[in-house]
């Protein structure tokens, strides 16, 4: 009667007068603002003397609490509390408490929690605070102190496939901390993992820190401002020597890769779905591989093309597959599907742009490699003819399967070079000797010809 929610109790309900006072029901059924809640057992019991001092419910304290069995049923998503435990409570005042329950969401796998820690909670400022409490989930175990404060706020509902609850990050405040044990991602296990989080009014921030990060360190720093639409993220990551090989591992990528690995730069979305952040998705970052080993099948494969037409692909050929390096670093642009990345690895240089979309997997993506004349650095091996050579490439197909190849025009510049340029004069003294051995002589000069005629073509063509 005083709340105006119809409440239906199916099973047996009793009172004791006798301090402490008590309370005790069973099968109790209610709705309330669209969510459909039912309890299988209730006990309470309050200090008589702090009823009796005070009407107001919100100054009354718990002697116990004990909840059993309760749904809460908020559409299709399903919250199962099996038990809550709390004892000596009184407003503002840290107590003890317990609680193991699922979260069933629509769509996705159930999350299993326990809590068990000390809680204070002031009804009539509407915030709680939980006090060195430790949780365990299927993902993570640690302990959190945090703060909490709830604004009462009608807010729309959120769409389906959002990242985030908007309406929670707009209604209610927190700050704290969380020390995780352990942090469990693909299976990997992540161990004293630092969490610090604050929200108000609807923008967030929340850092990570992990110590031990495949023998490196990594960080991450997440904002979210949820206060207007569309929800506006940041995010600006942070890893220092991580093991590549472990975190290739991790990734489920087949690139062999030997190296202590840094990254860190800034990425900017807009949105509250996965396609919309993928879709808006802006940064700009960078790396470095420091000194280390790394499978250069990829590149080798399409360049030996070019390297078995000067007739001598055994240079490329002998390249080790897992070649070891002294420089590989890069920029990395992001502007939605669209990708820019400058990479200088050795005396290689390599410019890549296009296309690639995560949701599908699907890569669109022009290569171009540069080898440096620059006798300081580690080099590889190449014929003289393509050191300062520009060479384009194509990779299509998936990041998973890349299908990558030289271009027709990377073939024309590179005729073109053997034909004309000073480089290319050790290549052409062997088609010269090629055309005395099987050219009759009084056609030789003219194969010549037609030779220097093709190459200035294809020089004239890339000057246009």
């Amino acid at each position: 009667e005083q709340t105006g929610v119809r409440v239906d109790i199916t099973g047996d309900l009793s009172w004791r007068f006798f301090p402490p006072l008590g309370l005790s029901a069973a099968g109790v059924l209610t709705e309330y603002e669209g969510s459909r809640y039912e309890l299988g057992e209730l006990a309470l019991d309050l200090s008589f003397m702090s009823v009796l001092r005070n009407r107001d419910i919100n100054q009354w304290e718990v002697v116990a609490l004990t909840l059993d069995d309760l749904v809460i049923a908020q559409g299709d998503e399903i919250t199962e509390i099996d038990s809550f435990r709390l004892n000596n409570f009184k407003p503002a005042t840290p107590s003890p408490f317990t609680a193991s329950l699922t979260q069933k969401p629509a769509a996705g796998e159930p999350l299993p929690l326990k809590l068990d820690g000390m809680i204070a909670i002031d009804p009539s400022a509407r915030t709680a605070s939980l006090t060195e409490t430790r949780f365990e989930t299927t993902q993570a175990s640690g302990v959190c102190n945090l703060d909490a404060g709830y604004q009462e706020s009608v807010q729309p509902p959120d769409p389906e496939g959002a990242i985030i609850p908007v309406s929670v990050w707009r209604t209610v405040d927190w700050e704290g901390s969380c020390l995780l044990d352990r942090l469990t991602v693909e299976e990997q296990d992540f161990t004293d993992v630092l969490l610090t989080l604050e929200n108000t009014n609807g923008v967030s921030s929340t850092e990570m820190q992990i110590p031990d990060f495949f023998d490196g360190t990594a960080g991450a720093l997440v904002d979210i401002d949820a206060s207007a639409e569309p929800v506006r993220w940041r995010i600006v990551p942070d890893l220092e020597r991580a093991d590549s090989t472990s975190l290739m591992e991790f990734l489920n990528q087949r690139l062999r890769w030997i190296a202590p690995l840094a990254y860190s730069g800034e990425i900017t979305m807009t949105g509250n779905t996965k396609e919309e952040l993928v879709r808006s998705v802006r940064g700009q970052t960078t790396f470095d591989g420091g000194k280390g080993r790394i499978d250069i099948s990829q590149i080798k494969e399409p360049l030996l093309t070019l390297a078995t037409l000067l007739r001598e692909p055994d240079r490329i050929a002998a390249w080790p597959d897992l070649w070891s390096y002294e420089r590989l670093i890069g920029d990395w642009a992001i502007d939605g599907t669209n990708h820019q990345l400058d990479l200088a690895f050795d005396n290689l240089t390599a410019a890549v742009s296009g296309d690639y979309d995560p949701l599908s997997d699907a890569l669109d993506m022009d290569v171009e490699f540069l080898f440096e004349d620059n006798p300081d650095m580690h080099s590889f091996d190449v014929n003289p003819v393509l050191v300062g050579l520009p060479i384009p490439m194509k990779c299509t197909g998936t990041l998973e399967a890349p299908q990558c190849g030289v271009t027709k025009e990377a073939t024309e510049n590179f005729v073109a070079a053997v034909l004309t340029s000073e480089a290319g004069s050790e290549a052409r003294e062997r088609i010269d000797e090629a055309i005395e051995e099987n050219v009759p002589e009084e056609y030789q000069e003219t194969a010549r010809g037609l030779l220097d005629m093709l190459g200035e073509s294809l020089k004239k063509r890339q000057e246009q």
